[in-house]
């Protein structure tokens, strides 16, 4: 890991520095607080880590089971019912 050192209005580039993939600067610091702006394409996803957590966690969870009373389509095509016989 690399930790910087960087004051108001300072920028880390990232990436090819004549072609960056993205800049993080920092915008202003209150106490414990840092506001980073970050200039990236719109392509690039950029998260919270807590955000990122959820949605890695949401995607590895297990689809939820279908509804009751709802139809669902198996592997064969043949529609089946969420009801048990």
């Amino acid at each position: 890991m690399l930790a910087l050192t960087r004051r108001i209005g300072e920028e880390v580039v990232l990436g090819d520095p004549n072609a960056p993939l993205g800049r993080i600067r920092v915008v202003d610091i209150h106490g414990d607080k840092v506001r980073l702006a970050f200039d990236f394409p719109r392509e690039v996803e950029i998260n919270r880590k807590e955000l990122a957590d959820e949605k890695r966690r949401e995607s590895q969870a297990p689809p939820p089971p279908p509804e009751e009373g709802v139809e669902d389509e198996n592997t064969d095509g043949d529609v089946q019912s969420g009801d048990k016989d």
